[in-house]
């Protein structure tokens, strides 16, 4: 075998490693766009979850705003007193 044949097989097998180490590339690259798309579509299933949640509630204080204006004076009263139980609170511990 001349230096022409020993050339090539080296050429080959140079190639060999080339294509395989582009093969392991490609393959992985495509394993991680799959995790990228279920990561995305799992955070989409959240924002849409959290989008309704803040739909329904948004509903639901338009409802008891337009509606029922009395329980909203009872809710600001007891909201109003919160901070003040709190400064009582940390005063008798001094």
């Amino acid at each position: 075998m001349g230096p022409g044949g020993i050339a090539t097989i080296i050429a080959s097998c140079s190639l060999l490693i080339i294509a395989l180490a582009l093969g392991y590339t490609i393959v992985r690259l495509s394993r991680l766009i799959d995790e990228v798309q279920k990561t995305v579509r799992s955070a989409n299933r959240i924002v849409t979850t959290a989008e309704n949640m803040t739909q329904k509630v948004n509903t639901l204080v338009t409802t008891l705003t337009e509606k029922n204006t009395g329980v909203l004076k009872v809710l600001g009263s007891l909201v109003s007193l919160i901070p003040n139980r709190k400064n009582n609170s940390s005063r008798e511990h001094e």
